[in-house]
């Protein structure tokens, strides 16, 4: 699905391992989050064209980023998987609305992606589509920091009976990432955190494929 030129454009935006990043200004509460590249060019482009024109193809190229940035959340934390344990790899929900427009759940495809290459690097993860969005959520495109903070406060919630099939298929898990194609500015990250916590489920970070706009990089840390 990639040209040698797009690979290797890819390769230029987002080299290495990936970085330990922060909105600015980040909202309390944002757990660490880490990125592979900026959300600009070749990176951005192939996100868009995942994400809205149906492109699945690419899932398997941005799930290999969004892997490499699950793996550096959870090197910063030690070794949480040493006692077998799964990671839950928990993907950032998406409006009904969308799902529906697109015909799929684009990040629940990219997050599956993104398993299938950590579980062939030998890390024991399962996806758990855990979240799902309250009445009344509006498009994030467009709304600045605070008209998103505002929009997702208290909108993302765990239902009861996931946490109940979850629970009988694995008493005890290592700890959750949240996964996202993009963090902008934090808010989404920040809600679903807390609707993971609320039910007692300990979030190790955050995983994205890429990071927009205003922002810095440095040691991890949500504050």
């Amino acid at each position: 699905m990639l040209c040698p030129g797009c690979r290797g454009r890819l390769a230029h935006e987002a080299p290495g391992a990936p970085r330990a990043t922060r909105p600015e200004p980040s909202p309390p509460g944002l757990p660490p989050t880490w990125a592979c590249g900026a959300y600009e060019g070749a990176l951005r482009q192939l996100v868009v064209a995942h994400k809205e024109h149906g492109q699945q193809a690419l899932a398997a190229p941005l799930g290999a980023l969004l892997a490499e940035s699950v793996l550096a959340a959870l090197a910063s934390v030690g070794d949480p998987v040493s006692r077998g344990r799964p990671v839950l790899l928990v993907p950032a929900p998406s409006r009904p609305s969308a799902v529906r427009a697109r015909g799929r759940d684009a990040a629940l495809v990219l997050v599956r992606a993104a398993a299938r290459t950590l579980r062939r690097r030998g890390v024991p993860v399962m996806v758990a589509p855990l979240l799902t969005t309250r009445a009344g959520l509006v498009d994030q495109a467009g709304l600045g920091a605070e008209e998103r903070a505002a929009n997702l406060d208290g909108s993302l919630w765990v239902r009861p009976e996931r946490l109940r099939r979850l629970s009988r298929r694995v008493p005890e898990v290592a700890g959750v990432v949240l996964c996202d194609d993009v963090v902008t500015t934090g808010a989404t990250l920040t809600e679903a955190s807390r609707a993971l916590r609320a039910v007692g489920l300990p979030v190790l970070g955050a995983a994205t494929v890429g990071a927009t706009g205003r922002r810095r990089t440095g040691p991890p840390g949500g504050s």
